[in-house]
């Protein structure tokens, strides 16, 4: 490896990785993969025998990023899922102490939220039970999507606080 490719490297990781990474979010929809995608590209340009010949290394940066998204959301869409069944073949946590723990659990969430405000009970209960936008909820009940979403983030906010103080 030529001794000028990491110093190089090292300047445009220090200059353009923060800006590179968000670039990857918005193509990958995920901070975390962005972050691995970010490492592939310099990974990939540790491997560029003249570095020092890239006369526009930042639009060289963007187009390597743009390609290994393009290659990551083409294996992301031919991955298959597991199914459901395999999942539950690989462990089994349906011991007496877990579906005790299971039992306590629900009725604890339950109480907590009969806690809630009547509208905010409602609001979380839709979001959670039938997986509602914000949108159809608000539909549903009569209120405007900007009441859901507030009615929905002070919902959490009290559950979490009385899930962990109980």
């Amino acid at each position: 490896m030529s001794d000028s490719r990491v110093p190089r490297l090292s300047g445009w990781v220090e200059l353009w990785n923060e800006r590179l990474t968000r670039f990857l979010e918005r193509q990958v929809r995920s901070p975390v993969d962005a972050q691995d995608l970010a490492q592939e590209v310099y990974l990939r340009l540790l491997r560029v025998e003249q570095l020092e010949l890239i006369e526009q290394p930042q639009a060289y940066l963007y187009r390597v990023a743009r390609n290994i998204a393009a290659e990551w959301r083409m294996r992301a869409s031919q991955s298959r899922p597991h199914v459901a069944d395999e999942l539950d073949n690989l462990v089994d946590v349906t011991t007496p102490e877990a579906l005790v723990q299971d039992a306590m659990d629900s009725r604890k969430f339950d109480t907590a939220l009969r806690r809630l405000k009547p509208l905010e009970r409602a609001i979380v209960f839709l979001k959670l039970r039938d997986d509602m936008t914000h949108n159809e909820i608000a539909q549903h009940l009569g209120v405007t999507p900007r009441v859901v979403r507030r009615q929905l983030a002070s919902g959490y906010a009290e559950l979490r606080r009385l899930l962990i103080t109980e």
